[in-house]
């Protein structure tokens, strides 16, 4: 495990390795939302928000036990922009999310809520990464 925190003012950027980083992505989120003074209802669907988008990664991407994954999060006036990073292969959740549910694994209910709570601005793979974007609106801070 191998975690590391940036932050300024608004923004605040974890990179994690390893079979913690899942672990470690929604710690910062908390850290983040507590720091932001967040309210209630805006803490928990980013939390679930950046707890699905990761754990998606493992479980669609193959991820191995040494690959990185930064989240970066800005807060805005009304919404907080998400970035999340990996080293792993291409995982564009609006495609898994059109390829149907998996019912022995919950049904896709993860992806319809990221979906429902947040919008996907912008996905990237490339040079052996992926790029997500996502704007989560704000809703009682």
């Amino acid at each position: 495990m191998m975690a590391s925190r940036e932050s300024q003012p608004g923004i605040q950027r974890i990179d994690a390795v390893g079979p913690t980083a899942l672990g470690d992505a929604v710690a910062a989120t908390r850290r983040f939302a507590s720091e932001q003074e967040l309210g209630t209802r805006d803490r928990a669907h980013l939390c679930i928000i950046v707890e699905e988008l990761v754990a998606n990664l493992f479980d669609h991407g193959d991820r191995a036990g040494d690959r990185r994954i930064s989240v970066q999060f800005d807060r805005r006036d009304s919404a907080i922009a998400l970035v999340i990073e990996d080293d792993g292969p291409a995982f564009d959740p609006r495609s898994a999310a059109a390829n149907g549910e998996v019912p022995a694994r919950g049904g896709g209910a993860g992806l319809r809520l990221v979906e429902a709570w947040s919008n996907v601005v912008g996905y990237e793979s490339r040079d052996g990464g992926n790029r997500l974007d996502v704007q989560v609106p704000l809703i009682d801070s």
